[in-house]
């Protein structure tokens, strides 16, 4: 899963100045609940936030599978996503 994008997502919406720290992964609540944040600022989304962020994150296609379709549409001659388009190399 995506949990340090989706807790640097959500904490950049928050507040894009805001830092953090964490000495190991974060793998359930317990972890998210010991995350260090500098200052007197603290998170205002949950650990089920980060976890239906982590989700969205998961479902997005690779990198690697959008370079993969731009370049079968390319060949096929087939009009490329706006995602596919941002892969190519120029």
């Amino acid at each position: 899963m995506n949990i340090d994008k989706a807790i640097r997502q959500l904490a950049t919406e928050q507040d894009n100045t805001m830092s953090y720290n964490y000495e190991n992964y974060i793998t359930n609540a317990d972890d998210f609940n010991n995350i260090n944040v500098d200052g007197d600022k603290s998170f205002t989304f949950t650990w089920a936030d980060v976890q239906a962020r982590a989700t969205e994150l998961d479902a997005l296609p690779s990198r690697e599978d959008l370079k993969a379709s731009a370049k079968a549409k390319l060949i096929a001659g087939e009009p490329l996503t706006e995602e596919e388009a941002e892969t190519i190399v120029l």
